[in-house]
């Protein structure tokens, strides 16, 4: 659920529903009634959503470009991976 994404990628849940709709095309959210359910790879492109804006400081017409291009940095999916390993700890 949108709680349970929210606690993983440590934002707010006003920010995750301004992701998709502003990355629309990367996220395949499934309703189930009025609640959004998640997958394991919308979970990573929020985690790449995140990193791309807050740690590397591009705006959101950069990170688009960025997924459009599908050149999202290797180092960046290592960290996301050592993310999840501790998230996966945590639980």
């Amino acid at each position: 659920t949108i709680k349970e994404v929210s606690i993983i990628c440590e934002v707010e849940s006003h920010t995750l529903r301004y992701w998709e709709r502003e990355f629309d095309t990367i996220f395949s959210i499934h309703r189930s009634g009025n609640r959004r359910l998640y997958q394991q790879k919308d979970i990573v492109n929020l985690i790449k959503v995140k990193n791309l804006l807050r740690e590397e400081g591009m705006t959101i017409k950069g990170a688009k470009n960025k997924f459009k291009d599908s050149r999202v940095d290797t180092s960046l999916n290592f960290k996301i991976i050592e993310d999840l390993k501790e998230i996966l700890k945590l639980l």
